[in-house]
């Protein structure tokens, strides 16, 4: 009913004096609990990343999309959608998606072994260092070069990304802001071609990583007197995976073999 009608006003009362104020006074707070309390649960889109690397939101087996990840204990997943995303719980089988958003599509994410800290990189290199359990962006920053995966060591002090033939490796910053979080602790080199495939050992002192050009490198983290980095051949075709086999499970098998 109009105000015009019957000296009706919001809602039917009219102009009822206090009764009006109270009614628009709960409309008013009905209407801001609803802004702050909204909470994106679910996105319409594929899961674990159809973003292809040059943006676009082609379905195809040769799209180069994004990764998927565990939180610590394996309960959940982290799926990009677009550029944003969306935690999968699998013991409640929920969704939610999380309350940041990237520039464009995202490329690669990357989360702590502690599950504080996640790593966003979109298609555009920009990317976003995010404190997971309270959903706040800590820092923003951009690589020069197209990032194809990304890993947090074991122990989470350091974390690794490609970097068109090398890999850098930095230092994990903390979760409060800094001014200058992102220090470089080394580039490491020795592929002829672009890095696919990284992984660190369970110790975080040895990385290796395979590229286009069918080899793998091993190196150390931090310097070694003597040690020469090896590089690994054979195989006819780029990498898609290299893998270090657990310590415990390579003492065990080197005990039984050696009696």
């Amino acid at each position: 009913t109009g105000r015009g009608s019957s000296g009706c006003g919001l809602l039917g009362y009219g102009r009822c004096g206090p009764r009006r104020k109270i009614i628009d006074a709960l409309v008013a707070r009905e209407l801001r609990r609803m802004k702050f309390n909204y909470k994106l649960h679910r996105l319409c889109g594929a899961s674990y990343g159809t973003p292809s690397a040059t943006g676009s939101n082609q379905l195809a087996s040769t799209s180069k999309g994004s990764n998927i990840v565990f939180t610590r204990d394996g309960n959940s997943v982290l799926s990009p959608v677009a550029n944003r995303v969306q935690v999968l719980d699998l013991l409640q089988h929920s969704c939610r998606t999380l309350p940041v958003e990237a520039r464009s599509n995202i490329r690669r994410i990357a989360l702590s072994p502690d599950d504080r800290l996640l790593i966003i990189v979109d298609v555009n290199y920009h990317a976003m260092l995010i404190n997971y359990h309270r959903g706040v962006v800590l820092h923003r920053f951009k690589f020069k070069k197209p990032v194809r995966v990304m890993s947090f060591s074991p122990n989470g002090a350091k974390f690794a990304v490609s970097f068109g033939k090398l890999v850098q490796v930095w230092h994990t910053p903390g979760i409060r802001r800094e001014f200058a979080p992102m220090i470089l602790h080394r580039k490491y080199s020795g592929l002829v071609g672009d890095v696919t495939t990284l992984d660190w050992s369970s110790d975080s002192t040895v990385l290796l990583a395979g590229g286009k050009d069918c080899q793998a490198r091993v190196w150390t983290v931090d310097t070694v007197r003597d040690y020469q980095p090896w590089t690994l051949v054979g195989h006819k075709k780029p990498l898609i995976g290299v893998h270090f086999e657990s310590r415990d499970k390579t003492l065990a098998e080197r005990d039984q073999f050696f009696g």
